[in-house]
């Protein structure tokens, strides 16, 4: 059951209201009473080892992040029944999907837009060791009202051992040229209002993604070209990086 609105956790932070509801997990608006700041409670809703884990896992991993385009944890704590929460930075408003509905964006605004979600990626593939999100998805990338958008969700997310030489991999572990995958699926599912084909689908069926510009005229011949490669079923044929991605995306060779 959802946490009652005034609901006081550790003394410190007290709940307002529910804010997001998954299958997984909670995520309140609440207030610190110590700092006199709003902040957004996870309380992770699964039972057993392994989600506690990977639930204490997702605040670690975002406990040692410091970006303006990702999220900060700054509290973490376990209460009655073994019950997990972390507390992090809210961050208001809405999400790219809803974003897009409403405005409309054309292919390069909403490039230049996302431009900070490429740095969010840039940074966390140079971590030591990586970290991987695995979750990008139109309804994980938050848009403050100053357009800043704020990459969430990080209950996938990955510390990675992979060690790659050039486009070749060369070591276990999940490679962050998945992220890149799903964010030129995102970017198509934002232009088009479908998302592609998934991979597993082109694999087994041989489906073709449709082309952009029969959906959108909009959309120069660079970025279908760049987007197409981004969602490449072999990750060697893909950009070497993130940011080479969104080099390719702007035209900037």
């Amino acid at each position: 059951m959802p946490l009652d609105p005034s609901t006081t956790l550790c003394g410190r932070y007290v709940v307002r209201h529910l804010h997001k509801l998954g299958s997984a997990g909670a995520v309140y608006l609440a207030q610190d009473n110590l700092m006199g700041v709003r902040v957004a409670v996870k309380e992770n809703l699964l039972s057993g080892l392994e989600h506690e884990r990977q639930f204490h896992r997702e605040a670690s991993i975002l406990a040692s992040l410091r970006h303006p385009n990702l999220p900060r944890v700054t509290d973490f704590f376990v209460l009655e029944a073994q019950r997990q929460y972390f507390v992090m930075d809210f961050v208001e408003g809405p999400t790219f999907t809803e974003w897009t509905a409403d405005h409309s964006p054309s292919p390069d605004e909403l490039v230049s837009i996302l431009g900070g979600v490429f740095q969010a990626l840039t940074y966390l593939h140079s971590r030591t060791p990586p970290v991987v999100h695995r979750d990008i998805e139109p309804s994980n990338i938050i848009l403050t009202r100053d357009l800043v958008p704020i990459l969430v969700d990080f209950g996938s997310a990955e510390r990675t051992t992979l060690v790659t030489s050039g486009n070749v991999l060369v070591g276990p572990g999940t490679d962050a040229r998945g992220d890149q995958y799903s964010l030129a699926a995102t970017i198509y599912a934002l232009l088009t209002g479908v998302p592609p084909p998934d991979s597993i689908h082109r694999l087994t069926s041989g489906a073709q993604i449709p082309s952009l510009r029969l959906v959108r005229h909009d959309v120069s011949p660079q970025i279908e070209e760049a987007l197409f490669r981004a969602l490449s079923l072999k990750p060697n044929d893909r950009y070497s990086d993130i940011d080479a991605f969104r080099r390719a995306l702007r035209g900037e060779f």
